[in-house]
């Protein structure tokens, strides 16, 4: 959804809307929750067509392999943004090994429960490297999903890191727009 630079304003409510306490929890929760329902109420048709799937049966989450064991990425979805919460289904576990393979995509990182040819609407919080919902996706794949497609809140970058700082000064140039459409080249609200 949004590029989620380290040190700055989106990169720390991510990290605070897992970590704050008390009423500071609860307001970077809410802001979370309202920009993915946003963007899932406006984007979610353009996401299913480029599946080549008529819409999403079920709505999941990457669950932490942390030991968090109730992961607020899971209340927001499920509870709290109402495009996402009657669809909303529990089907992914960690494995008991699942922290010990660090950044490497594996489809033993998690179970899931089985799926029926259920077209999947995949969130993450936050995509690094990406092998926590690479490797979510293959496990739904194997318990019998049709398509799976994966939203994250926030691509965490880190300017110093590579060639980053390169993409992060070209995609500043773009204004910033809800109608901006992930896989379409313009804006449809």
């Amino acid at each position: 959804m949004s590029l989620a630079l380290k040190g700055e304003q989106y990169a720390n409510e991510l990290w605070r809307y897992k970590n704050a306490v008390g009423p500071q929890q609860q307001y970077f929760r809410m802001g979370l929750a309202a920009v993915l329902w946003r963007f899932v109420a406006m984007h979610e048709a353009c996401i299913a067509t480029h599946c080549a799937v008529p819409g999403f049966d079920t709505v999941t989450t990457v669950p932490s392999t942390s030991g968090r064991h109730d992961h607020p990425l899971r209340t927001l979805v499920a509870d709290m943004v109402g495009v996402t919460r009657d669809r909303y289904r529990e089907l992914l576990t960690p494995a008991p090994a699942a922290a010990a393979l660090g950044r490497v995509a594996s489809p033993a990182r998690y179970t899931s429960s089985a799926i029926w040819g259920e077209n999947i609407l995949l969130i993450d919080d936050t995509w690094t490297t990406g092998s926590h919902a690479q490797s979510a996706s293959a496990a739904l794949k194997a318990a019998g999903a049709g398509s799976v497609a994966v939203v994250v809140l926030g691509r965490h970058l880190n300017s110093d890191y590579g060639d980053t700082a390169t993409h992060v000064q070209q995609a500043r140039l773009r204004r910033f727009s809800w109608g901006a459409c992930p896989l379409r080249p313009w804006n449809h609200c």
